[in-house]
């Protein structure tokens, strides 16, 4: 239960930080590419993943993973909430690049070019630990790293068309993982 608690904040997350807007609105342009919906849908699925993999034979993993689960969540929710006050009204539901936009390369962004996504993605492989299950840890980071693999492609695409600055920023930056990739 302590892990949808943590889901909850991250939602409630979205809800407090994300400026008023077209940055709130889920309203896709061409180039969104329907990763929008693909990330809606897998975080759907995998809030239940846990609930279904309690009725099939699973091995559980020890109990200190839990807790472990939950202070990934933590991370996660720190970095998410750091790369949406560093961005503001630019960091939007959906792909968008608008007049005004520049490359941001302070806070979170001087490190990795998608930290809301790296946020992301430890929130929900927090979650998945606290639910000590296999399947689950298998099943919910592979998920939410399959969309947020086809967007990151799409958002790149965008950022190196239509952001001055954004090709020569991603030459000195990783995508997701600080020095890795």
């Amino acid at each position: 239960m302590a892990g949808y608690g943590g889901l909850a904040a991250f939602f409630a997350l979205e809800g407090a930080l994300r400026q008023p807007g077209s940055a709130s609105s889920l309203k896709a342009s061409e180039s969104d590419r329907g990763t929008t919906r693909t990330i809606v849908v897998a975080y759907a699925l995998a809030t239940d993943i846990p609930l279904l993999v309690r009725w099939l034979p699973d091995r559980r993993l020890p109990f200190g993973v839990a807790p472990a689960g939950l202070l990934m969540q933590m991370a996660g929710l720190g970095v998410r909430a750091w790369s949406m006050r560093a961005l503001g009204a630019s960091y939007s539901r959906t792909l968008r690049a608008e007049d005004g936009h520049a490359v941001a390369d302070s806070g979170p962004y001087r490190w990795v070019r998608h930290p809301g996504y790296t946020g992301s993605l430890l929130t929900w492989t927090g979650f998945a630990l606290t639910s000590r299950s296999v399947l689950g840890v298998a099943l919910i980071p592979a998920l939410l790293g399959a969309a947020y693999s086809r967007r990151i492609a799409a958002e790149e695409d965008l950022l190196h068309r239509d952001l001055l600055g954004y090709p020569t920023y991603s030459q000195r930056t990783r995508k997701l993982i600080p020095f890795v990739w």
